[in-house]
């Protein structure tokens, strides 16, 4: 009771005391309004004050205000109090002219001690009286359902940050939608497939963020999709393919029933749709006279070469670390091949990439660890590491070069346990000289002057043995054809039970509410059934060349657009499962349906 009495009473003084420690005041307002629109100027104090004082523009009607709240917290941290003390004074104010206009700092004073806010900008747009009687006009006609055009109150654009760039040089694409109308949810999205791009998607929030933006004139809620780098791999006229948006509309209806309004009124839902314009991406030809080390690098890169060890003995091993570090084409960097010693037995590289996708571009490092086993003692220089790129910002190419290391090999103990791979040296063998024949003697394999080997023994030993030899490698290439053939037909005979396995474990994660998991195994399965039934590569696969294929096999039409719509719904469910609106377990439900189809299709 004490404490709670002690509480009480520092928030009654907490007005006053809060004045002892200065006054600050902060103005809130939006950026962008219309002719006519209401809007609310919003001041907070952290002292109990007066209204503070403000000279507003002629063009700023005051509809209402000030309207006076106050809020005061308190916290207790580890046994440490601290207290705030807010007042805020809301004006509603409405605007009768277009244009830039600033309100001046505003003025509060306490005690004889006086704080100024920040100027606050605004900048008024014209009201479009035609477009308020369309959409008046449209609320009306409450019976059409079907999919229609967003027009100019809805769009989507492909914005990209540059259009004019050399090969291998980044640019960003983004994903972008306007709308003045509200949205409840989206249908469908169709991605552009960025054909003659390498693309990599840029980390943007599930959550769809809409913010008031100014478009020729008009104001418009935008909101980002996604967000790619793309890497063009040829030159010339790039284009990138439409973005298309299905979106949910939620729209009020006017009523003349006084119930509608006292229970939240009536609304009505509809789909509209929009497709971005063809953009065009001019890319340049990277210049001639490249370096011979030069394998296709773009961008700004630093080399790094180091070794573990510099003295060792022999079947030792040792690490060569390579690392290139920059901004550009990390992940389609080729590093060129180090030269060793013929002496030093070489291991293929272990690739340890570290790239991070930005709006500015894939930057990190990507680490080469080459093991190295000298096999002779001796003195052996390991030869720098080069390495070549083109920098767009100077338009000229560049090489790296590492540094060389002087490694001095011991004589080992003779041991070759623990050795996984054994070859001979280059100076195991060495020819001493040919001066000097010293006399042989014991069982020398002589044997009488002309005769004929033809007939003899055996002749017809070694004979027999090269037909039976021949016979059997006949056979056993036979039985492999035969193996390769059945394995092609057994991959296609199980693909339908491997699928509903595949569908098995996309149940359990639909079972335990992991839609994003259930998605990703779903596609896994339809992927890998067509890849089986069709007896390629799943890599090979593409949503553009799988209808193709399924029509070579005699497939009808509407299984091949369902199979697409399928595809398009988990593709999209897996990037913005908060915004997918399909069911997931109807989702799950038609994979199985169409899986069973095909089946019974595909022979």
């Amino acid at each position: 009771m004490i404490r709670f009495w002690i509480i009480a009473i520092q928030i009654m003084i907490l007005p006053f005391a809060a004045t002892g420690q200065g006054v600050n005041i902060t103005g809130e307002a939006p950026n962008v309004v219309k002719v006519g629109e209401r809007f609310r100027l919003v001041y907070k104090v952290d002292a109990k004050t007066d209204a503070p004082h403000i000279e507003l523009p002629d063009v700023f009607t005051v509809l209402s205000g000030p309207g006076v709240s106050q809020s005061t917290s308190i916290q207790i941290i580890n046994g440490r109090q601290t207290t705030s003390f807010n007042l805020t004074f809301t004006y509603v104010l409405v605007a009768d002219k277009a244009g830039e206009y600033t309100i001046p700092a505003a003025e509060v004073e306490k005690d004889g001690e006086k704080a100024r806010s920040r100027p606050i900008s605004i900048e008024v747009l014209k009201s479009n009286a035609s477009q308020n009687q369309s959409q008046a006009q449209s609320n009306s006609k409450t019976q059409k359902q079907e999919v229609k055009s967003g027009g100019s109150d809805f769009f989507v654009r492909v914005q990209i940050s540059r259009n004019n760039i050399y090969q291998g040089e980044h640019l960003v694409a983004t994903l972008k939608l306007y709308t003045k109308l509200s949205l409840a949810g989206f249908e469908d999205i169709k991605f552009p497939s960025f054909s003659g791009f390498f693309n990599q998607e840029i980390e943007t929030p599930q959550q769809i963020s809409l913010q008031r933006e100014n478009v020729n004139g008009q104001i418009y809620q935008t909101g980002v999709i996604k967000k790619y780098v793309l890497f063009p791999q040829r030159s010339g006229k790039l284009t990138i393919d439409p973005f298309e948006v299905e979106a949910v509309v939620r729209e009020r209806v006017r009523s003349n029933d006084p119930f509608d309004d006292f229970f939240g009124g009536r609304y009505r839902r509809y789909t509209i749709k929009d497709e971005s314009p063809q953009t065009t991406v001019t890319v340049k030809p990277l210049p001639a006279g490249a370096p011979a080390s030069f394998s296709g690098a773009v961008g700004n890169f630093n080399l790094e070469t180091s070794v573990d060890k510099t003295s060792l003995k022999a079947n030792e091993s040792l690490t060569l670390t390579v690392k290139l570090t920059g901004e550009g084409n990390l992940k389609l960097v080729e590093m060129p091949k180090p030269e060793f010693p013929g002496d030093f037995e070489v291991y293929d590289p272990k690739i340890k990439p570290a790239i991070r996708v930005t709006p500015s571009g894939a930057r990190g490092s990507i680490t080469y660890e080459y093991l190295l086993i000298p096999r002779h003692e001796g003195t052996f220089e390991l030869n720098p590491v080069t390495f070549s790129y083109f920098n767009p910002a100077t338009r000229q190419y560049k090489t790296l070069k590492g540094q060389s290391f002087d490694i001095e090999v011991e004589k080992g103990d003779g041991s070759q346990s623990g050795v996984v791979v054994s070859n001979y040296s280059k100076q195991d063998v060495t020819n001493i000289g040919t001066d000097i024949r010293f006399i042989q003697s014991g069982n020398l394999g002589l044997r009488p002057m002309n005769t004929v080997f033809f007939g003899t023994s055996l002749f017809w030993l070694i004979y027999i043995l090269g037909i039976g030899l021949t016979i059997i490698v006949l056979l056993i290439r036979r039985k492999k054809i035969k193996e390769s053939a059945d394995q092609l037909r057994m991959r296609t005979k199980k693909a339908s039970k491997v699928s509903k396995k595949r569908l098995r474990a996309a149940a359990k994660e639909l079972k335990a509410g992991n839609d994003g998991a259930m998605y990703e195994a779903i596609l896994k399965a339809i992927w890998g059934y067509l890849a089986d039934k069709l007896t390629i590569d799943v890599a090979s696969l593409t949503r553009d060349n799988v209808g193709d294929m399924l029509k070579e096999q005699g497939v009808p039409a509407e299984i091949i657009e369902k199979l697409i719509k399928l595809i398009d719904d988990c593709e999209f469910a897996r990037y913005a499962p908060s915004a997918a609106q399909s069911d997931s377990k109807k989702v799950y439900n038609d994979a199985a349906d169409i899986i069973g189809k095909l089946e019974k299709q595909i022979k």
